[in-house]
């Protein structure tokens, strides 16, 4: 018996640890297995994170984990929505029908092309996202700053 319990909880977790993104990147795929991380350690407290940060109720929200997805999934098809202006229910519906592709074909199949903007911007928000920054997205991925362009006068 203890062994049965023991196998079990090492085929759980072992899929916890190998989930495979699959969106043809290797650094979004690491990023967002460091966002399932997180997410999974407080997963209300995530869950009411994407609400905030995308603009959706969290029946919506709620509506990703119920098809399957796990906090990674979630944040990736919050991210989509946003950046190809779809509702995110539409997201839910390709996730549903194509997830053993992987996201990098599901991302395709919604618009986003690889190597385009919209797929860095993907990137980077994932990217800014397991390194804990959870500022609203307007998904162009494009900086606002002034790349450090001064004209060197300061503040008086």
């Amino acid at each position: 018996m203890k062994k049965t319990i023991l196998l079990a909880l090492m085929f759980v977790s072992g899929i916890a640890l190998g989930q495979d993104y699959r969106s043809g990147d290797t650094e979004l795929d690491a990023s967002l297995k460091i966002v399932n991380t997180d997410g999974n350690k407080d997963l209300a407290s995530f869950k009411l994170s994407l609400t905030k940060t995308f603009n959706v109720t969290l029946p919506k929200v709620e509506a990703c984990f119920k098809v399957g997805m796990n906090a990674g999934d979630a944040f990736m098809a919050c991210q989509i929505s946003t950046i190809v202006k779809r509702p995110l229910e539409d997201v839910i519906s390709v996730y549903k029908k194509s997830k053993s592709k992987g996201w990098g074909a599901m991302a395709k199949e919604l618009g986003i092309k690889p190597g385009s903007a919209e797929f860095h911007a993907l990137k980077g928000k994932a990217k800014d996202k397991s390194k804990g920054n959870s500022g609203k997205s307007d998904g162009n991925g494009k900086s606002k700053g002034n790349s450090g362009n001064s004209n060197g006068k300061g503040k008086k």
